[in-house]
């Protein structure tokens, strides 16, 4: 037994060390005045906001930053100087965008020097909730709220009558019952439920019907469908369908 547990300790100096020794050689090449900011709490309502990173060429020799990495599409970085005389100090930024992601802050930039080192810096806070309960719905029609006005359908066949969806919601107070009024002869549009009650959400179905597209269209096109039974002028309540036909 205690064979074992030194042959873990030596494995595990094998292992961990190295780590902590590169970590310690990056630190003497470029030196930040700190390497995590709090970020404290926010909200998914808030604007983007930016964090200020100084570092200083402390190795005694020219420097040049190759490229900054983010962790997460929620970071964007920036910098002000790439290369760097002994001495001389740089100012990365990273903006953070908390809209889309709630929860724990912990995001980090990678700085990779052309002399093979690699740094990291991060921010450390907490996300919370939009106050919007529908703000992931991202377009409104009226009190429709949807994810997205657009669908597509891609390499469909004779024969097949492909369908679409589309996560939607109400957030008004009267229920909706959508429907299309004027619509080709190939498509088809209903919600599920067919009602939607004041806070609920449902799913906007397209159905494309392929052998009713007439033959002279072309294989790729597109057209609108106009939603009714919410109230938005026709432009703000149109959802673009298009179409990619394998013939």
């Amino acid at each position: 037994m205690k064979q074992i547990i030194t042959f873990i300790i030596v494995l595990f100096s094998m292992v961990v060390l190295p780590s902590r020794a590169q970590e310690s050689r990056n630190e003497g090449l470029l030196k930040f005045d700190q390497q995590v900011i709090e970020a404290g709490t926010m909200t998914e309502d808030d604007a983007p906001r930016t964090y200020t990173f100084v570092g200083r060429n402390v190795s005694g020799r020219v420097q040049e930053i190759a490229r900054i990495q983010t962790t997460c599409g929620c970071t964007k970085s920036s910098i002000d100087k790439m290369k760097l005389q002994p001495g001389d100090s740089c100012k990365i930024e990273l903006t953070f965008t908390p809209n889309g992601y709630p929860g724990t802050i912990d995001t980090r930039a990678f700085i990779y020097l052309k002399e093979k080192g690699v740094l990291k810096i991060g921010l450390h806070g907490m996300v919370l909730p939009s106050a919007d309960v529908w703000y992931r719905f991202r377009y409104q029609m009226g009190d429709l709220r949807l994810k997205q006005n657009m669908v597509a359908f891609k390499e469909v066949k004779a024969g097949t009558q492909p369908a679409a969806r589309i996560l939607c919601g109400n957030s008004g107070k009267k229920a909706l019952h959508i429907t299309s009024l004027v619509l080709p002869q190939y498509a088809q549009v209903k919600t599920e439920p067919e009602v939607i009650e004041p806070g609920d959400e449902a799913d906007l179905v397209i159905t494309l019907l392929v052998d009713r597209i007439p033959p002279m269209m072309k294989p790729d096109f597109t057209f609108p469908i106009i939603l009714e039974g919410v109230d938005a002028k026709p432009s703000d309540r149109t959802i673009t369908v298009s179409v990619n036909r394998n013939n």
